[in-house]
Order: structure tokens, then sequence, then C-alpha cells
């Protein structure tokens, strides 16, 4: 491997290939920038006007819906993949995948109310249950986001992204503003995919063609046969992502769950980034394993240490300043969150890490070690959420994020099949700039 050196870094830095990869992350990275600043700050204005309470009851209805309202047929990585394999039949399958995707936000909505009217604690909540459950409807045109995706167009989806999240962010504010009462905010996430939905259909129309997308029994019969370990992971994934708050609302109420929320929405802001980081770099390392075992190997320790120390950096960041974050934004009300925000950031490592090692799989078509991945996940979080809560509250929430986003990174990449990836890691994080 030559040495860096400024020459080195130049004719990296002209390299046709690096510009177009930059040029597509630039676009992606600074569209989802804006919208997650944009979006924090109204999060944080709307946490400081509901108090813990009514913010707390905000994130319940948001991560019932997530898990009671489980996706039935997740087909993202196929449609992705048939995207990219058969583009002579693009409009075929769009148009099953939007069937599919219809299908999926009905079973959301009823399974979401249904499950409300046992589990929720009086008819009003199972109401605002019912109403934001329908966001899910709109949220099935984000096929064209795929789209795009394929066809390494995301300068429209970024501008289209920015624009509607400032239109939701002002209509947020002024609900807030004028005291208007939490049904309002819950109908403006709805309205959030439903003024996205229309910039989709506006931008395929634009750079594509006319919305002539027409399912086909045989691509439907492909999503459904070939979605259930996708749909398992799914579900699998929400309940190890969400259930805490269900715990915290069960076992300590409303204003637990609000304190405990700002944490977790915090944390949870520097998530994107190891996505973008993956979708941006991987293209080019699974490239290098079709031809050159070496240089995917070296690319692979170089993907998980930037992963592994960025994420490390930023939990040490936010843990120090935790206190100036909670006092500044929002205020003395949730000055409780400080020591969970000191606890929760640290999770963030276990998922940049475990981003990749999915992405990993996902390209090597291992979906059933995926599955494996999340059930992992899944059970960790179940089991120490019902053992740790009741004697830490909600720092034993906290506790049983980082090891349920950490374990199961740990448990698969130990695997026989995974060998080249443990040697990467493992390199990455105690060699991290030694040319192996």
């Amino acid at each position: 491997m030559p040495p860096i050196s400024l020459s080195y870094i130049k004719e990296k830095w002209q390299h046709a290939g690096f510009q177009k990869y930059l040029k597509n992350t630039g676009w992606m990275f600074g569209g989802r920038v804006f919208s997650l600043v944009v979006s924090l700050f109204v999060s944080i204005f709307i946490a400081r006007k509901l108090g813990p309470e009514q913010y707390g009851t905000l994130n319940f209805i948001i991560s019932f819906v997530s898990i009671a309202g489980f996706t039935l047929f997740a087909i993202d990585s196929l449609l992705i993949k048939k995207l990219n394999n058969e583009p002579e039949n693009t409009n075929k399958i769009l148009g099953s995948a939007l069937l599919i995707k219809l299908i999926n936000s009905f079973f959301t909505i009823i399974a979401s109310t249904v499950a409300a009217l046992f589990f929720a604690h009086n008819q009003s909540t199972t109401f605002l249950i019912l109403i934001y459950s329908t966001f899910s409807i709109f949220q099935s045109f984000n096929i064209v986001d795929f789209y795009f995706q394929t066809h390494a167009k995301n300068k429209p989806i970024s501008l289209m992204t920015i624009s509607t999240g400032l239109i939701s962010s002002i209509t947020k504010l002024l609900i807030v503003i004028y005291g208007l009462p939490i049904i309002y905010l819950l109908l403006s996430y709805v309205f959030d995919h439903l003024i996205n939905a229309t910039g989709y259909a506006y931008l395929y129309k634009k750079y594509v063609d006319r919305l002539n997308w027409r399912p086909t029994k045989k691509l439907l019969h492909y999503f459904i046969i070939n979605s259930w370990p996708f749909s398992l992971s799914a579900v699998a994934a929400s309940i190890y992502i969400r259930i805490d708050q269900i715990f915290i609302k069960v076992l300590m109420g409303s204003e637990a769950v609000g304190i405990y929320a700002i944490a977790v929405r915090f944390s949870e802001v520097w998530f994107f980034i190891s996505s973008v980081i993956c979708a941006s770099l991987l293209p080019a390392i699974l490239n290098a394993q079709k031809t050159n075992h070496d240089l995917f190997l070296a690319r692979s320790k170089k993907l998980y240490t930037l992963l592994f120390y960025s994420a490390l950096l930023i939990s040490i960041f936010i843990f120090m300043i935790a206190p100036n974050i909670i006092n500044s934004f929002y205020g003395t009300s949730y000055i409780n969150s400080v020591p969970i925000l000191r606890i929760y950031i640290w999770s963030i490592i276990g998922v940049f890490v475990g981003t990749a090692l999915q992405h990993f799989l996902l390209a090597q078509n291992k979906f059933k070690t995926i599955l494996s991945f999340n059930i992992t996940g899944m059970l960790i979080t179940l089991i120490l959420n019902y053992l740790l809560i009741p004697m830490y509250g909600i720092k034993g929430a906290a506790i049983a994020n980082i090891f349920a986003y950490s374990l199961p990174f740990l448990i698969i990449i130990s695997l026989k099949g995974l060998r080249e990836q443990r040697k990467a890691f493992i390199s990455a994080i105690f060699r991290p700039f030694h040319n192996d």
C-alpha cells in the first residue's frame, strides 16, 4: 500500500470514482443532516412546551404503533435488489411494491388499534393511536426514494426532504405555540408523510416518467414469499428499539417516559451517520471483494475503524457536556435526563459497528443471520428491561439498551462464517492505523 502523502491524497481526491461517491454522499449526507438538525430543535421546543408528562404520552403513542403495528411484509431490501437487477421492469416492480406497502399500512392501522383496545388505559389514547397510525398509508410512497437511491440520484430527494422538513417544522411550531391539544401534533406527523408522498410522486413524474405502476402476480408472490426473514427481523428490531418506553410507561408512568425519551432522542440523532457512511462506502468495498481480497479486507477494516472511533469520540463528547445539553436546551424540568443521556449515548458504538455488519450480511444474502442478529437484540432488551427497570428505574432501561445494541454484534461476528469480518473488526479496534 502506498504511503499516505499530500500527493497520494490529491490523487485519490481527484479520482473520478471518488468524486462520484463524494457528490452522491454529499447530497445524501447534507439533506439528512439539515433535516435532522431542524427536527431535533423542533423536538426540543416541543418537549419544553409540553413538559415531561405530555411529551412522554406523545412518545409512548409513537413507540406503541411501531411495535403493535409491525410491518407484515418487509420488502425494502428486496425492492432495492429488484430495481438494481431488473431496471426494464421498473413500473411493475414499483407497482407491486406499492400495493404490498399499502397492505402493510392497513395492517398497521388495524393491529395498532386492536392492540390499543386491550392495552391502552383509556379510549382517548386508543383514538390517538388510531389517528397516528394512518401515517403508514402515505409512507408507502417511499418506494420512489429507493428508486432514486439505486440510480445514485440523491440531489432531488435531498432538496425535497429539506423543503418538506421546513414545512413540517413550521407546522409543529405553530401547533405548540398556540397550545393546541396533542392530537394536532399527531396529525402533523401524518401530514409530514402526506407531503412527502406528494413530493415523491412529483419527483418521479418530473425526472422519470408518469406514474404508470402496474403490479403483477409474479412480483407480488416474489415479495410476499421472500419477505418473511425481513419481516421477522423488522418485528424483532421494532421491539428491541422501542419496547423500553412501553416498559417504562407501564411500570413508571408517562412522566418517566418523557424524561427517558429526551436522552433517547438526543442519542438517536447520531445514528444516521453510520447509515450514510455505510451506504456511501460499501459499494467500493463490495466491488473490491470481487477483484482483490486483500483490498477488500483493508477497506473493511477502515470502515470499522471509522465507525468505531467516530462513535467513541461522539460518546465521550456527549458524556462530558450532558448537563449543559439538558439545561440549555430542555430546561430544569428535564434535569433527571442527564444521567440517562450519559448512559444511553454509549449505545451508539454498538449501533455504528452493527450497521456495518448488517450491510455486509445483506450484501452476502445472509438473511437468516440478520434475523438472528435482531432476535438476539430483542431477547436481550426484553430480559434486561424486565430485570433492570424495577431495580434501577429508567437508568436500568438505558443500561439494557447498551447491551441490546452491542451484544448481538459481538455474538454474531464470532460465528464461524464471519471470520473475515471478525478479523477486520479486531484489527480496526486494536491496530487502527496499522497497514495489515
